[in-house]
């Protein structure tokens, strides 16, 4: 083991408890299996008694099967789902989503064959040992031996071999499945004839051109292709502030309305003639004879405290119907001011395909062209800004994630302090001293809790940087959903990876800034002694927090809140569109988490069996409960047709560069110095990869191919949704 000064690297505590691995992960696998398993089984008896809430998309379309009302039986009807009705029923970026699960199987199961064939032997025959990250295992490892201690060279060897190796077979797989994406996407895209599928947009027209006529003559003049028509976007603020107007407007008097005459309301409990009858909300009529209640009165003064009192009903019909004809008058009459953005619809989806790649001016930031998004994916109000607030916008948003990252840094610094019993002597000595004497209450304070807050802040803190890319600017949906892939990745990779890992062992971050070359042996230590917190983590998510997802327990409090607090608010809308509407399926919340998880399993993949068997559990039942939500319980309506994979490569890139870094540490830490060597050709294949992945398979990620647009592409049936 190569000697670090004192203050880089100090000898560990007597009782560290990452010297309790097997003590820990026991704990941690019963807690957890047993918590999964009573919420699986939770989840089958309420998705019987609410199947409104929990399979609401049968309901509303013809071509998603209906589940059976059996405890167990929706199981096999989810088995039998194949992907091409996942991609007709759930979208192309749901099919993405799910690919991406498969994928992780498919990696994680031929390298956990290749671990317990041969890896883990191999291992005990050399170092007695099934796994590195066992007590005693590694070099300087809590309760194993230190000092001169070292490894076998030919274990040494064996773990530079199964780098090569693994990520042979991580690269294998990824350009595979990106193959099939490619395929998958252009068959499915190609098929498409709808208007939005020949529509392009163009931003920072200038100011000749902000006209339909003017505008199309041009592009009709640059020879790309034939326009059907153009569509030049307008500032309707004034009447957008009427429509809220009389939305607030209608939501009152329907409320009114309702209180008045009642509600028939059947939308948890089956309805008459059916098993699971859909959902349905209607007025019971009108109150009749001397004892029918009052018709509600409305004061028009101040908040509804003084002035004359009228009938409410009429008053706000009166209201409604006011507000209606300054809406038509304004529509007709009204001259809307132009803004520099339009939506060119060609003739085909072929003049549409090569109009978005190319260049319409010679100017810099004018007459930008891309590929239009969905009319309901379009977030209108950005369409206001111009290039320069966006600009403006990005990069404000962009530093304030850098800041929330960077003052993240003091809490997570308190959590890795749990890891260890001296840290929280030293904060509290009594509880301390308590711990110290206690091993059960230490195991679960030192081994179970930090994983458990860990899993929180990673819960709740995304939400935060989800808030602030919807100020961006960013023109559609879609992109703004990439985006937050983007910064939540960033933020959970720093704060919650590298920080976590880094100040879990550091002891002199000074001294380490002035010795760069200390850099990968103590990140390879270091990762090498968080093993166990992490096998904990990824049981925690794989077999509580996945299943614990089925319940929905957000909706169910939303359903609560509305049917028990807000009565007095109830209408048949909002108790239609509470009951009826899926819920939005957020990728950008959810995806960068999973994706760390696989890098994190990469890392360890060399050093440790056990976390690549656990993550193969965890993607195995993470691909079934995202199958089954994405099938029958929510939606992903964002039009983004799948280009959320490239960024999903990357990261898999940078995962596999972290683990060549850490075995090129952990070898540097043994001085075994020829292994190290050859770990260094590996650093630049996750360059040549990407550069790869960017040249020859980003555009067909972005684009179609004319050749696919002239076939016959998959035949999509939106049904009835």
């Amino acid at each position: 083991m190569t000697a670090f000064p004192d203050n880089l690297a100090a000898d560990p505590p007597p009782f560290d408890p990452r010297a309790q691995t097997q003590t820990v992960f026991k704990v941690q696998l019963g807690i957890c299996s047993g918590l999964g398993l009573v919420i699986s089984f939770l989840f089958c008896v309420l998705r019987r008694r609410f199947p409104v809430i929990y399979a609401i998309r049968p309901y509303r379309n013809k071509n998603i099967r209906m589940l059976p009302g059996t405890l167990f039986g929706w199981i096999p009807v989810l088995y039998d789902i194949s992907p091409e009705e996942v991609l007709q029923v759930a979208g192309l970026d749901a099919y993405v989503f799910l690919r991406f699960f498969r994928m992780c199987v498919k990696i994680l199961l031929v390298l956990s064959v290749l671990g317990i064939a041969f890896m883990c032997p191999v291992r005990y025959w050399l170092t007695g040992h099934f796994d590195r990250d066992l007590p005693g295992s590694a070099t300087g490892a809590p309760g194993g031996p230190t000092g001169d201690h070292s490894e076998p060279p030919g274990y040494l060897l064996l773990c530079t071999i199964f780098t090569y190796v693994f990520t042979l077979v991580v690269y294998y797989f990824m350009f595979s499945e990106t193959r099939h994406i490619i395929r998958t996407r252009q068959r499915f895209l190609g098929s498409q004839k709808s208007l939005t599928d020949r529509t392009i947009m163009i931003t920072n027209v200038p100011a000749p051109m902000r006209d339909e006529t003017a505008l199309k003559t041009h592009i009709e003049q640059l020879g790309v292709g034939r326009v059907d028509s153009v569509f030049l976007a307008r500032d309707y603020t004034v009447l957008r502030e009427l429509f809220v107007r009389r939305e607030a407007v209608r939501s009152r008097l329907e409320a009114l309305y309702s209180r008045y005459y009642g509600l028939d309301v059947h939308v948890l409990r089956p309805a008459a003639g059916g098993a699971h009858g859909a959902p349905g909300v209607a007025l019971r009529g009108l109150p009749g004879g001397a004892t029918g209640p009052r018709r509600p009165l409305l004061r028009l003064g101040l908040l509804g405290i003084v002035g004359r009192q009228v009938d409410a009903i009429r008053h706000f019909s009166w209201l409604l119907v006011h507000t209606d004809g300054q809406i038509r008058r304004l529509k007709h009459h009204a001259a809307f001011r132009p803004i520099p953005c339009a939506f060119v619809s060609m003739k085909s989806v072929t003049d549409a395909q090569m109009a978005a790649q190319a260049l319409f001016s010679p100017n810099p930031s004018q007459l930008e062209t891309c590929l239009a998004p969905a009319p309901f994916d379009i977030a209108w109000n950005n369409l206001l800004l111009s290039s320069r607030q966006v600009f403006m916008r990005r990069n404000v948003i962009e530093m304030l994630c850098m800041a929330f990252s960077a003052l993240l840094i003091v809490p997570i610094r308190y959590i890795t302090s749990l890891l260890n019993v001296q840290y929280i002597k030293k904060l509290w000595p009594e509880f301390g001293r308590y711990l110290l004497a206690h091993d059960t209450l230490r195991t679960l304070v030192t081994g179970v809790l930090p994983t458990y807050l860990f899993t929180i802040i990673n819960t709740i803190l995304p939400y935060c940087i989800y808030s602030l890319c919807q100020l961006q600017g960013l023109p559609s949906k879609g992109e703004m959903e990439l985006s937050v892939v983007k910064k939540n990745f960033m933020y959970i990779f720093f704060n919650m990876f590298l920080v976590f890992t880094l100040f879990g062992t550091f002891t002199s971050y000074r001294a380490l800034l002035s010795d760069t070359t200390k850099i990968a042996p103590l990140l390879a230590k270091s990762i090498e002694s968080l093993s166990l917190f992490y096998v904990d983590l990824i049981v925690l998510h794989g077999f509580t927090i996945l299943p614990l997802q089925l319940l929905q327990f957000g909706d169910l409090l939303l359903d609560f809140w509305h049917c028990v607090i807000c009565r007095l608010s109830q209408t048949p809308r909002t108790l239609r569109d509470l009951f009826y509407k899926p819920t939005i399926f957020q990728v950008g919340l959810v995806l960068p988490q999973h994706i760390l998880i696989l890098i994190i399993i990469l890392i360890y993949s060399v050093l440790s069996t056990r976390i690549m068997v656990c993550g193969l559990i965890y993607f195995f039942v993470g691909y079934w409960v995202y199958k089954y939500q994405l099938v029958y319980s929510m939606v992903h309506p964002y039009h983004s047709t799948g280009k959320v994979w490239p960024i999903v490569f990357q990261r898999v890139c940078l995962g596999l560069f972290f683990l060549h870094l850490q075995m090129f540490g952990t070898l540097a830490l043994e001085k075994s110095y020829v292994p190290a060597g050859l770990i260094i050709p590996l650093f630049p294949t996750t360059l040549i990869a990407m550069m790869y992945f960017k040249r020859n398979y980003l555009p067909l990620l972005n684009y179609i191919a004319l050749d696919a647009i002239k076939t016959d592409g998959l035949s999509v049936d939106p049904g009835s949704e």
